[in-house]
Order: structure tokens, then sequence, then C-alpha cells
């Protein structure tokens, strides 16, 4: 039985397909199986991926076209090897990639996923870099996905529970994450093993506006973990906030700091998060909605009058970044 499962989904990537393949099978470890997963593709595909006559390949032929979360599960249900590394088809591995992963699981036996930083394929200059430490990667999921599946090598025993879920089409990995975080630890290779390609096909360019409102549904349900007043700080109350350019009342922006102490001071008791990295998290956050309310503009009926009023409640570290930019602009 191979040590490493590549799971594999493919549709219509022919023009891709083989420097991903070559990437995989010249690897400089080599015991793996390669689970190609179509998704009834109607190019070249696999008559490309069944060009190598290499025995370590096994293509699953898809009956009906269901998408990539069903050729996911798929894939993680048949793998049988002790780990499984994910690759998505138009992406190219840096031929160490699986060594250096696999050494990071081997020598630590508390660890479960092990990713990497990215590079844009078409912008040679762009990386996409994660956190590496498990306790700053959970307090990273509050602000995005900190953890790329596709650059990914995770113990298959440890996720067996932890299917991608239907419903969550489009942000199935986020929300993957987001579900296993506290059952299986994480960790991040600070270096490139992996060459991300962008292009107008893939899901992030077609589905943008259904794949951020899905990441704020995440955002918002990790938040409730830490059993604040949801009555009083509603889902509606916290996304307009955060989320969206609405308008919102003083007091509104008054409560929302109210709801940031308290998440620190729930924290504190239930030690959900690592507070260092939660408090880090919530001033990116509250910086983030500051700058754009008193320096971007772009908030909805918002004027000097409501500024002037609104800067009277800002906290003091607030206060002084406020002050200092409009002194240096």
């Amino acid at each position: 039985m191979a040590l490493i499962s590549v799971v594999l989904p493919v549709y219509n990537v022919e023009n891709y397909i083989k420097e991903c393949m070559d990437s995989i099978l010249n690897q400089t470890i080599q015991d793996f199986e390669v689970l190609v997963i179509d998704d009834c593709s109607t190019d070249k595909t696999l008559d490309i991926v069944r060009a190598y006559k290499d025995e370590r390949i096994r293509i699953h032929e898809k009956e009906v076209n269901k998408g990539l979360i069903d050729s996911l599960n798929i894939g993680f249900k048949i793998a049988k090897g002790k780990y499984i590394a994910r690759v998505d088809g138009d992406d190219i591995n840096a031929l160490d990639r699986f060594e250096k992963q696999l050494l990071v699981l081997e020598s630590n036996s508390e660890i479960k996923a092990c990713g990497s930083w990215l590079q844009i394929i078409n912008e040679p200059n762009k990386l996409i870099e994660h956190k590496e430490q498990h306790v700053e990667i959970q307090a990273e999921l509050l602000m995005r996905c900190p953890m790329s599946l596709g650059a990914t090598m995770l113990d298959r025993e440890a996720y067996s529970l932890f299917k991608f879920d239907e419903t969550k089409k489009h942000v199935e990995d986020y929300d993957f994450w987001a579900r296993s975080a506290w059952d299986c630890k994480m960790y991040n290779i600070q270096e490139v093993l992996y060459y991300y390609r962008v292009h107008g096909n893939q899901v992030s360019s077609v589905y943008n506006k259904i794949q951020k409102e899905g990441d704020i549904k995440i955002k918002l349900s990790l938040f409730r973990k830490l059993n604040y007043n949801t009555e009083l700080y509603t889902d509606v109350f916290l996304k307009k906030v955060m989320y969206s350019n609405k308008f919102i009342t003083v007091k509104e922006f008054y409560l929302f700091f109210n709801w940031i102490n308290i998440l620190l001071r729930e924290n504190k008791k239930t030690q959900l998060f690592d507070q260092l990295y939660l408090k880090d998290v919530l001033d990116k956050v509250t910086r983030g909605i500051v700058y754009k309310i008193f320096f971007v503009g772009n908030r909805e009926n918002i004027d000097k009058l409501w500024r002037a009023k609104a800067f009277l409640i800002l906290p003091v570290k607030e206060k002084i970044y406020v002050l200092r930019k409009k002194l240096i602009s």
C-alpha cells in the first residue's frame, strides 16, 4: 500500500494536466498512488493522463457531473495511504513538496495537516503566504481561509470524520478547516511548494460573489463560538458593520467596540483561541473598519459630523492612529 494518496480532481484541464502530472510523478519521494477523479471531462484530459502508463495512477470516472465537492469526498473515501496529498489539475507542485510535508507530519505526530506558501504562476512576484503555527492559523480563520487545500498533505485517519459539505459549495475548503481546526492541528511550511494558476474559469473567478457570502457565514459561525449575546449582537448587525458599506449609526459603532471587548473577555475564560493571536486578529478587523470610515469614505451617508462623534468613542489606540494618519496625509 502506498504511503501517500494523491487526490487529484479533474475537469477539462487538458491545457494544464501534463505539467501537473509531471510535477507529481517526478517528486523526490516516490511512494504514492495518484487518484484521478474525473468529473465527466469532455476534452482530452483523460487521454493525456492515460498516456503515462504508470501503474500508480488510478482513474475514477464519474458517471454524472456532480462538481468538486463530490469529487473530493470520493477521493478521500477511496484513498488508502497514511497521508492524503491534495493537488488541483491546473496547478504545479515543487518537486520536493511531498518530501518536505511528509517530514513535518512524520516528525510531529500532533500535526495532522501540513500546507505551504503558494506562488501565482501568472504573476511570478505574487505569493500567497499563510501563517505557520496552529494557534496562528486557528485565529486567522476569523479573517480568511488560512490553508490552501490544494497545497496540503493531511493525515487520512485524523480527517476521516470530516467530509466536505455539499451545502458549502465554493467555500468547501474554508468550511472544512473551520470545522476540523479544534480536533486536528495544522501547520504551514514557510516556503513556496505549490504553484497556483489563476484563470477565468476558476470557481474563485466565476462565483466570486457567492464565495464572499459563504466566507462571511463561516466567519460569523466562528465568532459565535465565543458565546456572546447573539440577540444583541446579531449576525445582521455584525455583517453590516464588518462586511458591508451600509450606513451604521454612531451607537452601532459603539456597540461594535463593546462586542470586541466581550470576545476578548469570553476567550480569556474559554481559551478557545490563543488570546494573543485573537487580539491581533481583532485589532486587524477593527483597524480595517476604522480606516474605511475615516479615510476611504465609502460608507453610505457618513459625513464629517458623524466622524467627529464617532472619533470620541474610539479606543485610545484607534484615536492615535487616526490623528497620526491625518497628520501624515
